[in-house]
C-alpha cells in the first residue's frame, strides 16, 4: 500500500507541474528590455519630482499660514531644497543627470509656492554660485557647505544671500525665513489611498496624490493630517487605548464574560470618530486661513460616496458619509459668516468654565467636518 501510494502521489505531482505555457514566447532582445527599464525609471523620477513639487506648493501656505495656532511647536522655514549629482545614486542618479542635467554644481531641486524662497524669486533648477558671498563648492562637499553656512542662518531666521545662475543671466536674491507649524509633510513611494499623521510629521501616499488630481481637495486633507497633529490626537489615542486595555481587564475578570473586550472595542471606535470630527472641523478652519478652496470638500464626499456606498450612513474609526457631509456645509457656512463679519478664522472652542481658557488641545467644539483620510 505504501508504494502504491507514493506512485499516486509522484504521478499526481507529475501532472500539476506539467501544467506549464504550451505557447512559443517572443524572442527577447536585452537592449530593448534595457533601454525599456531605462524608461520606467525616468517615468517613477519624474512623477516623484511633480508630486514633489505639487505637494509642496500646498504644504508651504498650510504650515506658514496656520503658524499661529501651532503653538510652540514651530521653527523657521524658507521652503526649499537643494542637491547635486551626489545626493542620488543607482537608477536614480542616471536619470538625474540625463533628465534634468544635474552635476557636481548645487541646484535649487524644490520651491514651496509662497514659500520665502519663492517670494524672493528663487526658482527649480536655478544654480546656486554663492551663500552670503561665499563661493559655494562642488561635488561632495556641497551638501556640508549648506549644513555649515545656510542651516544655521535658517534656523535662526536670519536673512540669506544667495548669488543664482539662471542659465547663463546671474541673479541675486535675499530670502528671509519665516515661522512656520513644525509637521514635515514626507511623500513616499506607496500605491495605497491614504494619508497619516503621526503626531510629528504627516505623511502622504504616492497613491492618494494619483487618486487626487485637484490640489484644492489634496489640499484639504493635507490640512485634515494637520489638524490631527495640532490636536495632540496620536497622544489622546495612547492614552485611551491604555485605560480602554486597564478597563477590560477589570470587566473581563469581574463579570467572566467578554464585556470588557466589547467595551473596548466600542470605546475604540467611538473616541476615533469624535477625533476624526475634530480634525475634519479644525482641517477646514486651517485649510481656509491659507486660502484653499475648502468649500469643494462637501462635494468630494458624494463622489468617495459613489466608491464606497456602505460607509454613506454606517460609522468605523471614521463617521459616515452623510453626517460628514452636513457637518462639513454647517462648518463651512461658519466660517464664510466670520470672513464676511472680518472676524478671525479660529475653530469655535469648548468653554468649560469662565476661568479657565481652554488651550489648543483642549479640544474644540463638536461641529464636524472632513473627508475621512488618515489615521
Amino acid at each position: 500500500m505504501t508504494v502504491l501510494r507514493l506512485l499516486l502521489v509522484l504521478a499526481a505531482l507529475t501532472v500539476l507541474f506539467g501544467c506549464g505555457a504550451v505557447t512559443k514566447r517572443p524572442d527577447i532582445d536585452e537592449g530593448e528590455v534595457a533601454a525599456e527599464a531605462n524608461r520606467m525609471y525616468e517615468m517613477v523620477v519624474g512623477r516623484d519630482q511633480q508630486m514633489s513639487k505639487r505637494l509642496s506648493d500646498l504644504t508651504a501656505p498650510l504650515l506658514i499660514g496656520n503658524a499661529d495656532l501651532c503653538e510652540s511647536r514651530t521653527r523657521y522655514v524658507v521652503f526649499m531644497r537643494v542637491h547635486n549629482l551626489e545626493d542620488y545614486r543607482g537608477r536614480k542618479r542616471d536619470t538625474m543627470e540625463s533628465v534634468y542635467e544635474l552635476d557636481e554644481r548645487i541646484r535649487v531641486t524644490l520651491v514651496g509656492r509662497e514659500g520665502p524662497a519663492h517670494i524672493a524669486g528663487l526658482r527649480e533648477n536655478d544654480v546656486i554660485l554663492a551663500v552670503n558671498d561665499i563661493e559655494t563648492p562642488r561635488g561632495m562637499a556641497a551638501t556640508a557647505f549648506f549644513k555649515v553656512h545656510v542651516n544655521p542662518l535658517v534656523e535662526a531666521g536670519k536673512p540669506i544671500k544667495f548669488s543664482l545662475l539662471r542659465k547663463a543671466e546671474k541673479i541675486t536674491a535675499i530670502v528671509q525665513p519665516v515661522m512656520a507649524c513644525d509637521y514635515p509633510v514626507r511623500l513616499v513611494a506607496n500605491g495605497d489611498v491614504n494619508a497619516y499623521a503621526t503626531g510629528t510629521s504627516i505623511t502622504i501616499n504616492t497613491g492618494l496624490m494619483s487618486a487626487f488630481p485637484s490640489d484644492d481637495i489634496l489640499g484639504v486633507v493635507v490640512a485634515h493630517e494637520l489638524a490631527h497633529n495640532l490636536m495632540g490626537h496620536a497622544e489622546k489615542k495612547r492614552l485611551e487605548i491604555w485605560k480602554d486595555l486597564y478597563i477590560m481587564e477589570l470587566l473581563n475578570e469581574a463579570t467572566g464574560t467578554n464585556a470588557g473586550t466589547m467595551y473596548a472595542n466600542f470605546s475604540y471606535l467611538n473616541s476615533s470618530v469624535d477625533f476624526e470630527y475634530e480634525a475634519d472641523y479644525v482641517g477646514l478652519y486651517l485649510a481656509a486661513r491659507a486660502g484653499l478652496a475648502y468649500d469643494l470638500a462637501p462635494e468630494f464626499l458624494r463622489k468617495l460616496a459613489m466608491d464606497s456606498p456602505g460607509a454613506i450612513n454606517r460609522n468605523t474609526t471614521h463617521p459616515k458619509y452623510a453626517a460628514r457631509y452636513v457637518a462639513q456645509e454647517a462648518a463651512i457656512a461658519e466660517i464664510r459668516k466670520k470672513t464676511a463679519l472680518g472676524q478671525p478664522l479660529i475653530p469655535e472652542m469648548k468653554l468649560e468654565s469662565a476661568e479657565k481658557k481652554p488651550t489648543m488641545k483642549d479640544g474644540w467644539a463638536p461641529v464636524a467636518v472632513g473627508l475621512g483620510m488618515g489615521q
